[in-house]
């Protein structure tokens, strides 16, 4: 089955504030559902690189680097700058790291990113900027569902490696 390249989607912003628990919760769950997907996997298999794409040590580490992009767009929201600073393309190689220590680093930046919005007050869920690529202004709860959706992009990419790899 093919899926959609994330940047061939269309996104809208402008979402109402008390969505943001449900968005929070999505990206939470990311951690639980990054871990069972490669409890059990091999090291062959999760550095493997099919079709010379990334690895799923390479879509997990993208994901922590993401979330410390995240973590900065909330507080340049909150600081009242114009635009936000612009996301990670491509990641570092993960793919030496043992896959403890690329989930370690994941779980570290994601629960930072997860308790910068938890901070956040009322007010400051109206604050927005202009997302770099999209050139559309975003409010963090908008940022949340992007990064939600984001997630659920990179998972469907590591369960195809997955399905690749052991035609599970």
């Amino acid at each position: 089955m093919s899926t959609l390249r994330w940047f061939d989607r269309k996104m809208t912003f402008g979402l109402p504030k008390e969505m943001l628990p449900f968005y929070l919760e999505r990206l939470e769950g990311t951690l639980v559902r990054v871990e069972r997907k490669v409890e059990g996997l091999d090291d062959a298999l999760l550095s493997a690189r099919p079709g010379n794409g990334w690895s799923i040590k390479q879509h997990i580490g993208h994901l922590a680097e993401v979330d410390r992009v995240a973590s900065n767009r909330i507080q340049e929201m909150l600081n009242g700058a114009e635009v936000m600073s612009p996301a990670v393309f491509e990641p570092q190689d993960y793919n030496p790291w043992p896959i403890g220590q690329v989930l370690a680093f994941f779980r570290a930046a994601r629960n930072e990113n997860l308790s910068a919005y938890r901070a956040l007050t009322e007010e400051d869920l109206s604050k927005s900027s202009r997302h770099p690529r999209l050139g559309v202004l975003m409010t963090p709860v908008d940022l949340a569902w992007f990064d939600a959706e984001h997630d659920d992009h990179h998972l469907v990419k590591i369960n195809e490696i997955i399905f690749t790899l052991t035609k599970i």
